[in-house]
């Protein structure tokens, strides 16, 4: 982590080397997160590398360094809701790479009910679940009251027990 913060400084200075380390690291999350998002591995790609030239064209702009996590997932839930109005996705069998499928593979039935789930919803199960981050994150990145994540996490895990394929506890 000190390491991580030494790169987001010289990031923040204006060192590409630096920011393009920091990105490269969380590459495998990033892909993650837009391929739950939107359901289309090339879409999913898109997205990633419009977010890295967001966070190139942006990264002085941000004001605290020990939120770099939280303000790159932020600048890629953005990316891939423009791409989500764009286009209307066609929901599809996801195939994950092998770094994303050892995270993933516990909660595979979970990833094949969201394609269906409510896009204000999936957003912060994807984020609890499969980032694996807390609701005071959630909040940060989504800029939200943390009584919204509450609910939208609540109303998501609802809709996936009423509505999903399979009978589960979520």
């Amino acid at each position: 982590m000190e390491k991580d913060m030494e790169l987001i400084l010289l990031a923040k200075r204006g060192d590409r080397e630096a920011l393009t380390k920091l990105l490269v690291n969380r590459q495998a999350k990033l892909y993650k997160t837009a391929l739950l998002y939107i359901h289309n591995k090339e879409d999913a790609l898109d997205i990633v590398q419009e977010t890295s030239l967001q966070a190139f064209l942006s990264i002085k702009h941000l004001h605290h360094l020990q939120y770099f996590d939280t303000w790159l997932i932020r600048i890629l839930i953005n990316v891939s809701r423009h791409l989500y109005r764009r286009e209307t996705p066609v929901p599809e069998i996801v195939e994950l790479t092998a770094d994303c499928h050892k995270q993933v593979d516990l909660h595979q039935d979970l990833m094949q009910d969201l394609v269906m789930v409510p896009e204000k919803f999936r957003v912060v199960l994807i984020l609890f679940y499969f980032n694996e981050l807390q609701e005071s994150e959630i909040t940060k990145i989504l800029r939200v009251p943390t009584g919204t994540v509450k609910s939208r996490l609540n109303r998501g895990r609802e809709w996936l027990r009423e509505k999903g394929d399979v009978i589960r506890e979520y």
